[in-house]
């Protein structure tokens, strides 16, 4: 789930809700279903309240699989209050048609309104539910998303929308050349150094450390400054401490969160691919924090990749999937967690200490 663009764009024919899509999701769907969930209005034909969110799911392959699609979509909806809808179907009409029917259906039983439907296909859409052939061809109408004022003020607020769904999981893609040469020497020597360190037993201060040199990083991050494949290295190590990657998120308050999502964007890509799932996981909360659906399902693969039992990308996923909206998470008490880890810290000082993967 997606939530509403944060700057205002006027949207009022099917053409400018067609090409402000791929802008709300990051990437241009294909053979998908999307549904646009609007304020109550006192007219029942306007959008002028205001596009709270959008969320995206693939047409299934086996029709069998439809029905239980369009209760999820009802569900979801009707679980953020929502009164009204647009849907939007991508791809040829003997796939879309049989899920659009569906989830009309199950959404007029749930009292949700379909202001439209459509379907896209090849550069034209068709409505489901104007009846005017003068209105919506039967051949289709013609649009063209590149020359529309919606997509051009999505873009100049600065929306971007990628070409496929693969794009957008391409940003998290591990780095390679000279940078991964370098955090892949860096990293070696950290968790040797670690090593040493946790063989020494004592008193060693793992967590105020790491959550020292996330700060560090955070502020680097703010400055424009990338970091040192020492720093990448060192970061990677100390996130593996589960109270150091749960500090981590406390410092959402003291750091805007473009800052978090480019510093974690930049951990998951840099760091040893063994060490992505905590920046991974990371980045997947801050992104259902502002909004972005699409980029904290992509994150939250990531770390999962990596680690398939790995609890907080499991957690996210959850609310992802039940359709958590962002104001829930803005709402969280990030000071009073701090607190909260800070005392667990101290209890249980195995939780501040690495865990470094197999074979590190």
């Amino acid at each position: 789930m997606t939530s509403g663009l944060d700057h205002t764009v006027r949207l009022s024919r099917p053409a400018d809700f067609i090409a402000i899509v791929p802008y709300m999701l990051g990437f241009h769907p294909q053979r998908s279903i999307v549904a646009m969930a609007f304020e109550p209005a006192a007219d029942p034909d306007s959008t002028a309240q205001g596009l709270r969110f959008s969320m995206r799911f693939d047409l299934p392959d086996n029709s069998e699989d439809t029905p239980d699609l369009a209760r999820r979509f009802a569900e979801l909806l009707t679980r953020n209050g929502t009164e009204r809808a647009i849907l939007i179907g991508y791809g040829p009409g003997w796939h879309v048609t049989p899920v659009m029917d569906a989830i009309r259906g199950v959404l007029s039983d749930a009292g949700i309104d379909t202001i439209d439907a459509l379907r896209v296909e090849d550069g034209r859409y068709w409505s489901y539910t104007c009846p005017d052939p003068d209105c919506c061809s039967p051949d289709g109408v013609p649009y063209d998303a590149g020359t529309n004022p919606a997509a051009a003020a999505a873009v100049f607020a600065g929306y971007v929308a990628r070409p496929d769904r693969p794009a957008l999981t391409a940003m998290l893609a591990p780095v390679g050349g000279e940078d991964r040469e370098q955090v892949r020497g860096t990293t070696r020597e950290a968790c040797a150094q670690a090593r040493s360190l946790l063989a020494a037993g004592g008193d060693h201060d793992w967590y105020h450390e790491g959550l020292a040199q996330v700060a560090a990083a955070l502020d680097r991050t703010q400055a424009g400054q990338d970091l040192s494949a020492d720093e990448v290295a060192w970061l990677g190590v100390r996130l593996t401490a589960i109270f150091v990657r749960d500090a981590a998120m406390t410092l959402i308050g003291r750091y805007d969160d473009d800052t978090h999502i480019r510093l974690w964007t930049q951990l998951t890509r840099r760091v040893e691919p063994d060490f992505a799932a905590p920046p991974a996981a990371l980045l997947a909360f801050l992104a259902l924090r502002t909004g972005d659906g699409p980029l904290a399902r992509v994150a939250v693969e990531r770390a999962l990749s990596v680690d398939p039992r790995y609890s907080l990308a499991h957690l996210i996923r959850t609310a992802l999937d039940c359709g958590l909206p962002p104001e829930t998470v803005c709402g969280m008490d990030f000071a009073g967690m701090a607190d909260e880890i800070a005392d667990k810290a101290a209890q249980r000082p195995d939780g501040t200490r690495p865990v470094l993967p197999v074979g590190w």
